[in-house]
């Protein structure tokens, strides 16, 4: 029975903006849930062939496995300087759509599905982002979604660095 399982926190890893601040919250969330926290990557899946090209393929396969591994953990350091101690982290790599994956990975009612909600631009905040779509359509948990950090609302990349040269330069007088 599901209700008898404990609850999860599930976190979709990328290295966005959106994303590390979804890693934020996910670690937050797992704290005080104490819950387990598993952070999930996907990566694209290689075409299997029958023959010596399949043995190509599983290498690349496991290739871009340990580089799927390896976002999670630079996003871990990036946020935090590397894994909490404090949390049970499982780190879960998946050759498929995040979407999909997400979905099916936070199959418990008790479970929770944290997803960052992307860039801000104009056309993204008419439609959404594809995987936040699917993952608030389809999920049967609760979804959380994040949105980016405060600083990335404020403006494009180089309004940002426009701001922050100005900044400087009234610092510097």
């Amino acid at each position: 029975m599901d209700g008898d399982r404990p609850g999860r926190v599930i976190v979709g890893v990328d290295t966005s903006l959106s994303g590390l601040q979804a890693l934020r919250v996910a670690v937050a969330e797992a704290r005080r849930r104490h819950a387990p926290l598993h952070a999930v990557r996907t990566f694209e899946p290689t075409p299997s062939d029958p023959g010596p090209a399949e043995i190509r393929a599983k290498g690349l396969q496991g290739a871009l496995a340990a580089a799927a591994t390896a976002v999670v953990r630079r996003a871990f350091a990036e946020t935090f300087g590397g894994e909490p101690v404090d949390l049970v982290v499982h780190t879960v790599v998946v050759p498929d759509a995040p979407g999909p994956v997400l979905v099916e990975y936070a199959c418990r009612d008790q479970d929770l599905l944290v997803v960052g909600a992307g860039r801000r631009g104009l056309l993204r905040r008419l439609r959404g982002s594809a995987v936040v779509r699917h993952c608030v359509l389809r999920a049967t948990c609760p979804v959380l979604v994040v949105p980016p950090p405060p600083l990335t609302r404020a403006g494009s990349p180089r309004a940002l660095l426009r701001e922050l040269r100005r900044d400087l330069d009234h610092f510097a007088d």
